[in-house]
């Protein structure tokens, strides 16, 4: 405890030790280009480390806080897993390369409706059910005309906006979760009877019209510059198409409307709708196959776009299912929790309800329907190979995004329960009141005092751009926000959002989803220009969520 009660007469020596970890990854990750996984270990290390030598965290007490978040992490990093085996059987099956093909067909030459459609309601709606913009619309960009750099971009940038309900709606939950295991009596004493996915949803959905409109204006000096962003028809369908995705997002928030894990499916279908109204009151084609090449020719034959889709058609069924239909949702949600206990830590798994289960089952579907086709057709074998190759691929890529999406979780579960130990009882009890996460919220409440909330926006930024995942980042900063703006009596909620969609936009600048949207377009390199690009778009943005949080902090009620 020599050390504890050092840190806790010098707290600013506190403070530097609990940001070795993220100093260690960002240099990590910047300078020696190490991937996210390899990157996330080092750092959880150096976290570990810390949290028992300098904390005074029991080293087995430091163990189970990390499986802890390793469970906590399972909404993302199942649906991670979950997802890797969808989008690469529908690779494997041709799937993938029809759905592709339809993509080519749609925005009738005009740039303007191609970038908005495709990338922004595209992009919300793939999220939404869990595929990856990244890999799947960079290369019907680059058939489009554009040029690899705004390929690479577009579908980087596109879903950042409400990437805070992507994997249908995930992030929230974790936000909402994050809140309960830093105070569990916030929500009951806060919001009695409201829930708290909802409640959630709806502080984040604040931000959203603002955010996605600066999205969708950025993307145009993206494509082209000053002269598409000071065009006057570009202008307009960028504006009403960032105010659509922030209206709708705004509207399935509102607790007693509840469509929280739909809003990304709902908004970009919403914005789907817009482009292709607006398309069809200018005469424009919706459909336009003349653009298609003669490679795309058999492809487009190759099977019935429903086929191709069955995967996402099935798995937006049961998402519906599931949450449009209340006792469903009660029962799923809120009754049949499977609560995991370790310690003090209760983990409510509600694996019935998330959406990795779902993604599951309709992966599992889509194979055994294909799977009847393939005997009709006989051909069983050809099928049988597919499966296979899909199957070892999946294996093949699965683990390090596996261990990317747990081990932030497993960081800041460490953080949370530093200073305690394992009493004889097996109860975990708190030794030294200044754990990480206070030390560092006294530290930064008495350096920034009222204007902390500008600060968190920033601070969610250089988290998602070192973990690759707003979820990430929300796991590891909600608990040190809410500690912080109860100390200067600034609402939690506000300041948590806020730097969990500081988390989002730091998506154009992660180091991994840029490299994958590189690799599928043989650009590999790439990357160094886009990021010049990039920060000044994520700074802008964050800097307006920066100014909106600080009101909001404050007024908000």
């Amino acid at each position: 405890m020599v050390f504890a009660d050092l840190i806790a007469a010098i707290p600013w020596l506190g403070t530097l030790l609990i940001l070795l970890p993220i100093i260690v990854a960002l240099y990590l990750l910047a300078f020696r280009r190490w991937s996210a996984d390899k990157t996330g270990i080092v750092a959880f290390a150096f976290g570990f480390i810390i949290a028992s030598l300098f904390f005074g965290t029991h080293p087995f007490l430091a163990v189970l806080a990390s499986i802890s978040g390793i469970i906590a992490s399972f909404p993302i990093s199942l649906m991670v897993v979950t997802s890797i085996l969808m989008i690469t059987y529908m690779i494997r099956t041709g799937a993938l390369a029809r759905i592709t093909v339809f993509f080519k067909t749609l925005g009738s030459g005009n740039k303007a409706i191609q970038i908005m459609l495709i990338n922004v309601g595209l992009g919300l709606f793939l999220v939404g059910l869990g595929a990856t913009p990244v890999s799947m619309l960079p290369p019907v960009m680059l058939a489009m005309g554009f040029s690899p750099l705004v390929a690479v971009m577009l579908p980087a940038i596109g879903y950042d906006p409400l990437t805070t309900y992507a994997l249908l709606g995930i992030p929230v939950l974790v936000f909402a979760d994050s809140v309960n295991t830093a105070d569990p009596t916030y929500w009951a004493s806060q919001y009695p009877g409201a829930d708290p996915l909802y409640m959630s949803g709806h502080v984040f959905s604040l931000f959203m019209p603002v955010v996605a409109t600066g999205i969708a204006l950025a993307m145009l000096w993206i494509a082209g510059g000053r002269k598409l962003l000071f065009n006057k028809e570009a202008l307009v369908l960028a504006c009403v198409t960032g105010l659509t995705a922030g209206f709708i997002c705004y509207l399935c928030n509102l607790p007693w409307v509840g469509l929280t894990p739909l809003t990304n499916i709902f908004a970009g279908l919403a914005v789907i709708g817009v482009m292709l109204t607006y398309s069809k009151v200018r005469g424009l084609r919706l459909v336009d196959k003349t653009v298609l090449t003669e490679e795309d020719q058999p492809v487009l034959q190759s099977m019935g776009l429903i086929r191709a889709m069955s995967p996402w058609l099935i798995l937006i069924f049961f998402c519906f299912f599931v949450n449009l239909i209340p006792p469903i949702y009660d029962l799923f949600f809120n009754i049949l929790t499977f609560p995991i206990v370790i310690g003090r830590i209760t983990i409510r798994t509600r694996f019935l309800w998330n959406a990795y289960f779902w993604v599951l089952i309709a992966s599992l579907l889509a194979i055994s329907i294909d799977a009847i086709l393939a005997q009709r057709q006989k051909r069983i074998p050809e099928f049988s190979l597919q499966v296979q190759d899909a199957a070892k691929t999946w294996l093949r890529r699965t683990w390090r995004p596996f261990i990317s999406a747990t081990i932030f979780f497993a960081l800041a579960y460490v953080m949370i329960f530093s200073g305690s130990y394992i009493a004889g009882d097996g109860s975990w009890q708190i030794h030294n009141p200044w754990n990480m996460i206070f030390v560092l919220s006294v530290v930064t409440a008495s350096t920034f005092g009222p204007l902390y909330p500008l600060t968190a926006a920033f601070l969610g930024l250089l988290g998602g751009f070192v973990s690759g995942s707003e979820t990430s980042t929300i796991a590891m900063f909600q608990s040190y926000h809410q500690t912080t703006s109860t100390i200067i009596g600034a609402h939690p909620l506000v300041v948590g959002a806020s730097s969990g969609i500081g988390g989002g936009l730091a998506s154009v600048l992660s180091p991994a989803k840029l490299q994958n949207a590189a690799a599928v377009i043989d650009e590999s390199g790439i990357e160094g220009r886009v990021l010049r690009y990039a920060v000044p778009i994520a700074l802008i943005v964050t800097i307006a969520v920066a100014i909106l949080a600080f009101f909001w902090a404050y007024f908000i009620s």
